[in-house]
This record gives structure tokens, sequence and C-alpha cells, in this order.
């Protein structure tokens, strides 16, 4: 009942604020502008804006690119960058709240990357929640909805989540015992993030995951879903039809790791399915909400693909930003979980593991003192509106007690708007894992802080480079060594 009061209230105030920028646009403008009158780049003829695009980097320098067009344009703009299709870029927190709570309709939809489209068009794969709409998204999102976002929901997933994270620190634990370099830091958190994915899917009683045949397998899995991600980014920006047609390498390594991770997702999937009797997670809960096994291997195996990247990378980021920052490791060695659930929002508002959020809108909509066009694609710059100091007072700075409200520090701050960073989006499309990546994030965090020295060994000059996520520019190195969880 609080939840829905809750809601009820955010929905109102968001409809509130809705209305007074429609209502200013009108005595501003006496009308209504359209898609065309929406601040641009200057172009070329036929060209456009595509020579600018590929010099300042294409697809890994995107969010660079986008924040500078920002910085020139402001907070909403437009321009085609690989394709023929406008995209209308926001970054204003209040446009970005009517977009997820007043515009996106019954049946929010996003763009899918290119080559992704492609793959389902060439191969038929049928696939998750990520590309189903409709209907069919509606339903089955609801259901998932029930067993993952609803009040109390978390309560089943603990365990096997913190039982997954234990078990990764104890044998950290046993490597740091003298000091130990980790080498490929970001490949180590993949693999703990699809740990607790599977062990979330498999429940608290199964021993499905003991076996050396499981360990490989994920092993190799995981190896290839980061591969969707890189081989995803390399194509952007170039002709997706040639480069099929005439079966470039660029190409078939993308079609090559897409095969490999969708046929191992499945694998994982059907071995669960086969031994659900002994198991009590989410695909034994699917089941007996009477999901038919096909859908619930699609769901499943989606849901496998994507959920590793953006709690990975987030831990990631967070390490990094805490090996330069002792006083937050202090802060949260004194205050525990509480605090390091500001530690892990300051670091998705810096580096929001999807810089860019998408929605086309499904019918003629107002947004500030403009009709948009039905079908309209609309990017939601979170990685801009972020770092804008209009929303958050030293917005480059590392800073996690601006998100306790109790912090007397809080009072240094002008500028705080909680609803311009949106890690997890809003609306009802919003990341179905959220719990469970906060649950694994802030346990993980507290359990490396509370269990080792850290630092990050070449950390010096490590930038974020979008690889359809944000990911550093280069492999961190971890050095660790154990301490005593109980020392100050």
């Amino acid at each position: 009942m609080f939840y829905a009061r809750k809601m009820y209230r955010i929905l109102e105030l968001s409809r509130n604020i809705f209305s007074r920028t429609v209502t200013t646009s009108v005595k501003q403008y006496g009308v209504f502008l359209t898609n065309k009158d929406i601040p641009r780049p200057k172009s070329l003829p036929v060209l456009g804006t595509k020579i600018d695009f590929f010099l300042a980097g294409r697809g890994t320098k995107l969010h660079d690119y986008i924040d500078g067009r920002h910085k020139q344009l402001g907070s909403i703009f437009t321009e085609s960058l690989s394709g023929n299709t406008e995209l209308v870029f926001i970054s204003d927190p209040i446009l970005m709240k009517s977009l997820f709570l007043n515009l996106e309709g019954k049946y929010p939809a996003h763009i899918l990357p290119d080559p992704w489209v492609l793959y389902e068009k060439l191969y038929g794969s049928k696939r998750g929640l990520f590309f189903m709409n409709g209907e069919e998204w509606l339903d089955n999102r609801r259901i998932m909805s029930r067993h993952l976002l609803r009040e109390n929901s978390d309560k089943w997933f603990e365990n096997p989540i913190k039982s997954t994270v234990n078990k990764f620190i104890t044998r950290w634990r046993s490597l740091a015992t003298d000091g130990y370099i980790i080498s490929d830091l970001d490949s180590e958190l993949y693999r703990l993030s699809t740990d607790v994915i599977i062990n979330v899917l498999l429940g608290t009683n199964s021993s499905l995951s003991e076996s050396k045949q499981y360990e490989d397998l994920i092993s190799t899995f995981s190896q290839e879903v980061r591969k969707i991600f890189y081989t995803t980014t390399k194509l952007y920006g170039l002709p997706l039809g040639l480069c099929e047609m005439f079966n470039l390498k660029i190409w078939t390594d993308f079609k090559d790791s897409v095969d490999s991770s969708v046929f191992l997702a499945q694998k994982i999937v059907n071995e669960i399915l086969l031994n659900r009797h002994e198991t009590n997670g989410l695909i034994k809960k699917l089941s007996d909400d009477n999901v038919d096994d096909e859908t619930i291997k699609k769901i499943a195996a989606d849901f496998v693909i994507a959920a590793g990247d953006t709690t990975a990378y987030t831990t990631l980021w967070t390490l990094i930003m805490l090996s330069e920052n002792y006083n937050a490791i202090k802060e949260v060695r004194e205050k525990g979980l509480s605090y390091v659930k500001y530690v892990v929002k300051e670091s998705m508002r810096l580096y929001p593991v999807a810089p860019f959020l998408t929605r086309i809108l499904p019918k003629d909509s107002i947004m500030g003192p403009y009709n948009i066009k039905q079908g309209t694609p609309i990017i939601a710059s979170i990685y801009t509106s972020g770092r804008d100091e209009q929303n958050f007072s030293d917005a480059k700075k590392f800073l996690p007690h601006r998100w306790d409200r109790h912090d007397p520090r809080k009072t240094n701050f002008k500028n705080h708007v909680p609803s311009a960073t949106l890690p997890f989006a809003f609306g009802a499309r919003s990341c179905i894992g959220k719990k469970i990546a906060m649950t694994q994030l802030t346990e993980v965090v507290n359990q490396i802080v509370s269990n080792f020295e850290f630092k990050i060994n070449n950390g010096e000059n490590v930038q974020p480079i979008t690889c359809q996520i944000l990911v550093p520019n280069k492999y961190v190195e971890l050095l660790l060594t154990t301490r005593d969880p109980q020392g100050q």
C-alpha cells in the first residue's frame, strides 16, 4: 500500500511538472514547434555529420561526442549519426522524467543496436524481454516483475547472491595472503556476475553448479558474451548490409559471438529446466507460473546474457573510484552497507553502464516547446545529465555523501537532482534486474572493502569508452592484500 501511494505521488508530481513545462512553452512560443525546429549541428549535403562522428572516434567515443553536442546545442538537439534516422537527444531531468512517466506509452519500445536487429532478421533467433514488444512483452514483464520487482521480492534471491559473493571473496582471500595482482579484473568480475545470475535462476538447493563441466561452460560463456558488446561497437556506423553480404571479418566476429552466446545460454537454461525439480530459483518460479519451457528459455537465456556486463563494470568503476578516495573506504568500513549504497549510486552517476536510455515515441508528443512526431527515437543522455553542474554540485567529483540526506556535508551542495541520474531507467520498461544488481553490487563492494586493502596498479589516465556499455579503455590491474574484516 505504501509503495502504491508513493508511486501515485511520483506520477502526480511528474504530471504537474509536465503541465507547467507545456504551459510555459505555449506562453513563450504561442504554438508548439516541430521536429524540424529542434537545434541541430551544422552538416554537409548527403554526408550530414558523419565525418564529425568518425573523426571523433565513432562508437567508442559516443558518450563524449554527445556530451559535446549538448554543451554546444543545449539540453535537446537532433542529429543523424550512422544512418538516416534523426535521433532526438535530451539531457534535461524534467524532459527525461516526462519521457519515462508520461510519453513512453503502454508498450514502451526502445532502440536495439542495428547489428542485433539484422541478426534477428537473418537468423530468426527468438529472444527474451529485451527484444519483445507489445502484448508479448507486457505479459512476460508482469510475470517477471512479480518475482523480481515487487516489495520484498528481493528476499528470496538474497541467499543465492550472498553465497556466490562469499565463495568469490573466499577465493580472493586464498590468493591474496601475501599480496596478489589481479591482472584482468573485468574478466574476474564478469565471471562473478554470470555466476550470480545463474544461481538466481537455480536457487539455493541445487548441486548443478558444482561440476567441473559447469565451471568450464560458464567460463566459456562469459568470454563469448563480452565479445558481443565489443564486436557490436566495432560495427557501429558501418554499412551493415555490405559487411554481411561480403562476409567481412568484422561481421563474422559479431555473428560468431552471438551464435556461441545464445547456444551456451540456452544450454545452461536447458540443464536447469531438466533439473527443475531440485531447484527453487527463478526458473522454478516461472515454471510454477505455467510459463511454457520455450518462453522460459528465451527469457532466461537473454537474462543471463544481459546481466553480466552491468554489475561487472559498475563494480569495476566503483573499485577504481574507491582506490582514488581512501576517505570513502574508511567511511564504508565505519558505516557499512548503508554507506555502500551511496558509494554505488555515486559510481553509477559518474559512470553509468548504459550512458544512453532510449524510447521510440508511440504517438505525437509534447516535449518542452516541441510537438515531436510519432516514431521519433528519443535518447536520454544520462552520462551528460549525471555530470551537469546544474544537476549536481561538484559534478565531476566522487562524493558518495551527497546521497546521504542526514550528512551535514550535504548542505554544501547547491544542486542535487536525483532524477538526473537513472542508471536503471524509469517507468514501465525500467531494468527488470535492478534489485538483483543492487543486492550484488552492495554485497561485493562491502566485502571487498572489508576483507582487503587494495589499489589499482595502473589507474593513471583510465578513461571510459563506449562498447554499448561504458567500460575502461584499458585492462585494469588490482593489487590485493588481505586484512582482518574486524580491523579498523
